[in-house]
Parts: structure tokens; C-alpha cells; sequence
């Protein structure tokens, strides 16, 4: 357990520095020594302990962290993108994990450092999770297309969908496409439904159709399975069984 810190402008800049340098020398060491170093790291104004502990899946950190922030007083701490980096890099071995050959491939900065547009933090491998199921929090399983997956690898869904404030902040949009592409049974999305290319019934063709909707119809007001309604049938293959009567 550690004692939440953000980290200050030195220590993003320090961790930024890490985060280009290890994936060109896989042999550098995590400077966990940061998380305490008052030269890169500081107090937070209300004080939460944090555990190091290992997340299933982004509905799970989404979970956890949602707790932990909405038992604190209204400070702003999960708008502060120096806390998301002391999160990242507190649990950077999870966020980052070793590949077969060794390597680690952290990715882009806005995973790790959010700035920017608000919504650039919907990028972040710990804010986007926290972000999404703080907005579901009354039914979090509707989001579950986007919260599925683990930590490290987001996913198609995620850049396709939390990415663009308008498909994000659209509950029956997100139900509906975890209606279509989750699969249950298996936790995860079906088979097929993440073609980089449009094909009939994918996820992209999901979004083309949805912003298509969105200039005639009021999609904020439906449902999920309103929506689904809406949908032509080369989405038929994904649809729930007892949409499909």
C-alpha cells in the first residue's frame, strides 16, 4: 500500500523521459523511487491509500478507482493529470508489462500523462476506465464493450468509441454497441466484430451509421435496445437472440 502523491512538473518530465527511453533499452529501471521522492512527487490534499494490487480487466480499475475518488471531498484530484501519472507509474508493471522478447512498448504519452483536451484522457490506461465507469456507474455492465479488456491493450472499442466525445458520452450508443459485439458468455467482444475494415455489421460501420443517425435522430433519448431498432439488417449476425425476432 502506498499513501496517493501526484507528481510534479519534474517528475513528469522524469517520467516522460523513462517512458521514451525504455522502449529503446528495455534494461531501464522503473524509478518506483519517484512515487516518494520529494523532488518529484508531492502530497495530495486529501490522503487516500492506494493498493498494489493486479486488475482483471478496465471495468475492474475503473471500479476500484471510482471508489477510492467518490468517498473524497470535491478537490478536483481525478482532474489532476499529475496524479494519473504517479497512478501509472505506481502501477506502471501492470500498465506495461515485460513482451516475450523482453521489450516493453508503452505507447503513446497521453496513456500515460494526460493533457490536453479533456478527452484525450479517455486515453489514459487508468483515467479512461475511471472516466467511463464514473459516467455508468448506475449500470456499468452497459459499457462493458469498453471496460472488458485488460489494462494494457484497450482495444479497438475503445479508440473507436471512448475516444470521440460524442459516441462516449451517448449511454444508448454504448449499450447499444455492447449489445451487439459483447459476448457474454466468453467476456469479451465476439468474434469478428473488430474488422479494420467497414464490413457489413462491424464495429466501424457501427460508428459510420451511428454519426449518420445522430443528424436525423435524437440518439441521446433512446435506449441501447431502442437504438438497435434503428439498425439495418447487416447487423443481424451481432444482435442479440431475442433482437433478431
Amino acid at each position: 500500500m502506498a499513501d496517493l502523491r501526484r507528481l510534479n512538473e519534474q517528475g513528469v518530465a522524469r517520467f516522460a523521459e523513462f517512458l521514451e527511453g525504455i522502449t529503446v533499452n528495455a534494461g531501464l529501471s522503473v524509478p518506483t523511487h519517484m512515487l516518494t521522492d520529494p523532488a518529484s512527487s508531492q502530497e495530495v490534499s486529501t490522503h487516500i491509500t492506494i493498493e498494489q494490487r493486479t486488475f482483471a480487466s478496465r471495468m475492474d480499475a475503473g471500479e476500484y478507482l471510482y471508489n477510492l475518488f467518490s468517498k473524497t471531498d470535491p478537490t478536483g484530484l481525478d482532474r489532476d493529470p499529475g496524479v494519473w501519472a504517479w497512478l501509472s507509474l505506481f502501477y506502471f508493471d501492470q500498465l506495461c508489462p515485460k513482451q516475450k522478447d523482453g521489450g516493453r512498448r508503452p505507447g503513446e504519452l497521453a496513456r500515460w500523462i494526460p493533457s490536453g483536451h479533456a478527452f484525450r484522457y479517455y486515453r489514459h490506461l487508468l483515467c479512461g476506465p475511471y472516466l467511463i465507469f464514473r459516467s455508468y456507474r448506475d449500470a456499468p455492465e452497459k459499457a462493458r464493450i469498453i471496460l472488458c479488456g485488460p489494462l494494457d491493450r484497450p482495444g479497438d472499442f475503445v479508440e473507436q468509441l471512448a475516444s470521440r466525445q460524442d459516441l462516449v458520452q451517448n449511454k444508448s450508443v454504448i449499450e447499444a454497441a455492447t449489445l451487439l459485439y459483447y459476448d457474454i458468455e466468453k467476456g469479451r467482444p465476439k468474434r469478428g466484430a473488430q474488422s479494420t475494415q467497414h464490413k457489413p455489421g462491424t464495429l466501424r460501420r457501427y460508428v459510420d451509421l451511428v454519426m449518420q443517425l445522430d443528424k436525423t435522430w435524437d440518439l441521446f433519448s433512446m435506449t441501447g435496445p431502442e437504438l438497435l431498432t434503428r439498425l439495418p439488417r447487416e447487423f443481424d449476425p451481432y444482435r442479440p437472440a431475442e433482437s433478431n425476432a
